[in-house]
């Protein structure tokens, strides 16, 4: 019996072709075989293209996935405003995470089903007689995914097994073992280098907005060989000596990964396509020239609602409030001169006045205007109103990533392109400036030239040269990257991993979280710092998942992770 297909698709991906041979809604989708999908009389593969699109479902879909809430709640960035005992607690080390329970993150299931399906496609797609470019195009799609979910799996549970092009049959007992962390680095690479030059050019055409581009390929290299040199996997392995060592990183340090980071980061960089874009547009538009790839949804407004305000009471601005940011994020914001708020500029009575402008971008901030009147955060304000059984901020703060500032006088949240970005070019700049600094001994020009660009186009003042020491040693300016790589990427899923790949998860996610009680007496208000919760990280073991126990029930050549 042939394998039935279930076909689901994803509005806002990509488009899907309506003119061809076969009508999908003529045919139950549970009589979808994978004969009538790739059809040789099909001359469209309109269903075969469907197909494809749903595998792109696989991709990290990024803002409020983890039982409602962000991953930034599973850091020292945010908490949860109401899910105290959700599945966020148990990335955050407050909650039973372990190789039996449910993993809120899990990715081995998904991963491997995104991979069946990209071999299923290649093994079948040849016989469907669409053009021979964009058939070309579409394998290359499907390869660039599948190397996109090994990634995936790699940053969760280090090496996984690599199945090729192998499509397994139901009936098939299927006992592979676990490829080295340096095996799958090095397969995700060479799949990128095979299908970098026959891919899609940048600028891609409107019409394959959404697909797979040359700039799209490299990044994913980059982004692979960056967490290959980290601290975590280059010589930081935290299963030396044991037997899941070959799985969780390399067994010593080289530097000259490193210089393969930048080097791949560098050929981003000289496609001469991407730049920094004006930072109010660049999470609002449905492209343009910082966004890499992202996970493209239809227009929506349910970003805003989910995170957004909660003291309005019309159906299109009433928001949940969802994700708390911290004061441990907000006090790592600096001045509008680029100096820390340690700086004499900083006026404790008045804390959100002359700072980085990406703090108001980032987070909504007592005071400011918002669908036409201030924010109110303070004890007893409409955002805060201390009402018992009502879900409300727990920090004295809301998120705002992500949302147009033309909501500040707006009467609503209006329909809106805002998709996750999975690679950005700040990203890129950031992740060269890194890898070069570890590449030398002091930190070359080109790493200042990075932080300036990015520090310029969020609008710090350029007359203290934007807060940049004029010399840093290396340790310096890895301290400056990493900060900066926390305020660029605020909810952007980032920091959740950055954090572990340089291995400071034991100290930055053990900590008291804060928030800010603001007092409102009159016109007056004070501001006091208070603890909102704590995180916690079991170290070393929560720097990888566990790989699910079901699945080492089933294959017994799977070694577990450390500490599992």
């Amino acid at each position: 019996m042939k394998k039935l297909l279930y076909i689901f698709l994803l509005a806002g991906v990509v488009a899907v072709y309506t003119s061809c041979n076969k009508d999908p809604e003529t045919k139950p989708l549970d009589e979808f075989t994978e004969d009538y999908v790739f059809d040789p009389n099909d001359e469209t593969g309109v269903l075969a293209e469907q197909f494809l699109n749903n595998i792109y479902t696989h991709l990290p879909s990024g803002f409020n996935r983890i039982g409602g809430d962000v991953l930034a709640s599973a850091t020292d960035d945010a908490i949860s405003s109401r899910n105290i005992n959700g599945s966020i607690e148990v990335l955050r080390g407050k909650g039973r995470l372990n190789s039996s329970a449910s993993n809120p993150d899990e990715f081995w299931s998904s991963g491997y089903e995104g991979i069946r399906k990209v071999n299923i496609f290649l093994s079948k797609i040849d016989v469907v007689p669409t053009g021979a470019q964009k058939k070309a195009y579409w394998k290359t799609d499907a390869r660039f995914l599948r190397a996109m979910f090994y990634f995936e799996m790699l940053k969760r549970y280090g090496g996984v097994p690599i199945v090729g092009d192998t499509v397994f049959k139901p009936t098939d007992k299927i006992n592979l073992k676990r490829n080295t962390f340096e095996e799958c680095v090095n397969y995700i690479v060479s799949e990128c280098d095979a299908i970098k030059d026959i891919t899609r050019k940048d600028p891609i055409d409107n019409g394959d907005w959404g697909r797979i581009s040359q700039g799209i390929v490299l990044t994913l290299k980059a982004k692979v060989l960056n967490y290959a040199a980290s601290p975590l996997y280059n010589g930081g392995n935290i299963a030396i000596s044991t037997p899941s060592a070959p799985y969780q990183g390399y067994a010593s340090y080289d530097v000259s990964r490193w210089q393969k980071a930048a080097d791949a980061a560098k050929d981003v960089m000289d496609l001469n396509y991407y730049e920094l874009a004006p930072i109010q547009n660049i999470f609002i538009q449905r492209r343009n020239t910082e966004m890499i790839f992202a996970y493209l949804r239809p227009t929506t407004r349910d970003l805003m609602l989910d995170n957004g305000l909660i003291g309005f009471n019309e159906a299109n601005t009433k928001g949940k409030g969802l994700t708390s940011p911290t004061q441990n994020l907000v006090d790592a914001f600096p001045m509008i001169n680029g100096n820390p708020i340690t700086d004499p500029s900083y006026n404790p009575a008045k804390p959100y006045d002359n700072r980085d402008p990406r703090l108001e971008r980032a987070v909504f901030l007592n005071g400011k205007q918002w669908l036409r009147r201030d924010v109110q955060t303070y004890e007893g304000g409409l955002d805060k109103p201390n009402i018992a059984g009502q879900y409300q901020t727990r920090t004295g703060y809301y998120s705002k990533k992500y949302m147009n500032f033309n909501f500040q006088t707006s009467f609503e949240y209006s329909l809106q392109h805002v998709n996750f970005q999975i690679f950005r070019y700040a990203d890129i700049l950031l992740m060269y400036a890194e890898a070069l600094n570890e590449a030398n001994t002091t930190p070359p020009a080109a790493v200042f030239n990075v932080l300036r660009d990015i520090r310029k186009r969020a609008g710090l003042s350029v007359s203290n040269d934007f807060g940049i020491p004029a010399t840093m040693t290396k340790e310096q300016a890895r301290d400056f990257i990493q900060k900066e790589r926390r305020l660029e990427f605020f909810m952007e899923e980032q920091r959740y991993w950055d954090v572990r790949r340089w291995k400071l998860a034991e100290t930055l996610f053990n900590q008291d979280l804060m928030g800010m009680k603001i007092i409102k007496t009159g016109s007056t208000l004070t501001y006091e710092r208070f603890k909102a919760d704590s995180i916690a990280f079991d170290s070393p073991k929560m720097y990888s998942y566990p790989i699910p126990n079901v699945e080492i029930l089933r294959n017994p050549n799977l070694v577990q992770n450390e500490g599992w």
